[in-house]
């Protein structure tokens, strides 16, 4: 790890290590040994960040505005049944349209390569064992 990804570590979660993911926490303990004053320097810096995060008030939201957002859905005729059908039909015509486009392209291979004469595919089969270093020999058996 580096002192740039520690840099972004504690900017991200903070001086706090058992914030950190723990996929990074011993590099970054690692990286803490070896660039001590640096590392010393983004911890305290992150430290004074948390500080003044913890002192500040949580915004708290009043159950009007909650109970306003809920009725303006609602009076706009949204319901949380209806937001889950309109999901459901998309994922079926995204479905359907990646099958049809697989379709396609497999209907277009077989087109474009059909009309190939017996010896232009002896041919190809042939240029392509030289590019795979296969012996003609091994390929016309």
């Amino acid at each position: 790890m580096s002192i740039d990804r520690l840099k972004a570590l504690t900017e991200a979660y903070g001086a706090d290590q058992r914030h950190w993911p723990e996929a990074d926490r011993e590099a970054a303990l690692a990286e803490i040994a070896r660039n001590e004053a640096e590392a010393r320097a983004l911890l305290f810096h992150a430290g004074q960040t948390d500080a003044v995060l913890d002192a500040s008030p949580r915004p708290a939201v009043s159950n009007a505005l909650r109970d306003r957002v809920l009725a303006s859905a609602l009076s706009a005729g949204l319901t949380p049944k209806q937001a889950r059908r309109v999901w459901d039909r998309l994922v079926v015509w995204f479905a359907a349209g990646w099958a049809a486009a697989a379709c396609a392209g497999v209907v277009a291979g077989v087109n474009l390569t059909g009309h190939l004469s017996a010896d232009d595919q002896a041919n190809a089969v042939l240029s392509q064992s030289m590019l795979a270093s296969v012996d003609d020999t091994e390929v016309l058996r």
